[in-house]
């Protein structure tokens, strides 16, 4: 019985960040925002009825953003009457939505928990009240120490985790362990995901690029180091280059994503992954909601992996976290034998370490990800 990933992107957000070049669009019009969730509902009646999931279960749902929480309960009920009612919850293992603390409220996460919701994710980015007004997030520090020592929300939900970003302009290591002394601090909080800024040239940030103070190369590594040294005092694990967590909440829906696991996109701009084919969606709501309407799909681009693609992308992703990459189990999935020579290498250099038939990268290891990828093929 194959076991899928469901994906359901909310593209609306109060404000975009200076950073973000994700697709999202304002939310100023609850017409077409109701025309949306709509479209979501048929498209997944689309896909049932293609029978292109016959027989498969769902083990995770993710409903990501833009900001999911900026939905109102009722949107959300009206999210549950057209899409969540027609899933079939009895194998879901794990239901997380993303939220953004000044849109978040009690009385939603109540309405998520009903409808089966067990883990939520806070963007808070950072706690210095300096970094998020460059980055233009639209919450405070003080808000986001309000949510996440709220104990309702451990009542309610199995997990909470929190994204946080390092190499910000004008971000210092003092700055970055604040914001993480802070955050470990609340009994809720048992998943960090830590993601080192990236410049998209099509953002503000990359429009400024060249004038923005951004910490140096060695700056960024220390405070790599230092996510690392505070997450590990936190009981927490590395179990892949962004991310760690206390054993147990570890998030089940993207280890899906990097264990090359099927997965089904709902929404303007989402994609999708059933081996050998991925497609995704027009990222562009207005015209998601018209090609779902006329033809029940909005399919913009699709692709058939090939087998050294597949080998790339397992290497790239294995490499970058705990599970990292057993030599029999790539040969049976690709056909293709890894290097030898740069394995041992690898472990020569404290890159990869031997455990069992797997070869797992140290958390320094994680940095050289695509490196060793290429040298492993070669």
């Amino acid at each position: 019985m194959m076991e899928i990933s469901l994906y359901i992107h909310i593209p609306f957000c109060a404000r975009k960040c200076r950073y973000c070049d994700f697709y999202s669009v304002s939310v100023d019009n609850l017409s077409f925002v109701n025309q949306y969730i709509d479209a979501l509902g048929r498209e997944w009646a689309g896909i049932v009825d293609s029978g292109m999931v016959d027989g498969a279960v769902i083990n995770t749902v993710y409903v990501g953003g833009g900001t999911p929480s900026l939905l109102g309960v009722d949107m959300w009920g009206r999210l549950d009457d057209v899409l969540f009612s027609r899933i079939d919850k009895s194998n879901i293992s794990e239901w997380s939505v993303e939220c953004n603390p000044e849109s978040f409220s009690i009385d939603k996460a109540r309405v998520y928990a009903g409808c089966g919701v067990t883990r939520l994710t806070f963007g808070v980015q950072s706690l210095n009240p300096r970094e998020l007004s460059i980055c233009g997030r639209v919450h405070s520090a003080d808000r986001a120490r309000e949510v996440l020592g709220d104990n309702r929300i451990v009542d309610m939900f199995k997990s909470t985790g929190v994204d946080i970003m390092y190499g910000l302009p004008g971000q210092t290591v003092n700055t970055l362990d604040d914001t993480l002394t802070s955050i470990l601090s609340f009994p809720a909080v048992k998943h960090i995901s830590a993601y080192e800024l990236t410049i998209a040239d099509d953002t503000p940030f990359g429009h400024h690029h060249k004038i923005l103070p951004l910490p140096t190369e060695d700056l960024s590594s220390d405070m790599y180091e230092l996510i690392n040294k505070r997450c590990t005092d936190r009981g927490m694990y590395q179990y892949e280059i962004s991310n760690y967590a206390i054993l147990g909440f570890e998030s089940v829906h993207n280890k899906a994503y990097w264990t090359h696991k099927p997965y089904i996109g709902l929404g303007a701009s989402a994609h999708s992954y059933i081996h050998p084919k991925r497609w995704s969606n027009v990222a562009d709501a207005g015209q998601y909601i018209s090609s779902i309407s006329s033809a029940r799909n909005a399919i913009i681009f699709e692709e058939t992996i090939t087998p050294t693609e597949l080998a790339e992308e397992i290497l790239f992703l294995g490499l970058r976290n705990a599970g990292g990459i057993d030599e029999d189990d790539f040969f049976q999935r690709t056909g293709i034998r890894l290097s030898e020579k740069s394995l041992q290498k690898y472990a020569g250099s404290g890159l990869l370490v031997k455990s069992g038939r797997k070869y797992v990268p140290a958390s320094r290891g994680m940095l050289f990800a695509d490196m060793m990828a290429r040298g492993l093929m070669t």
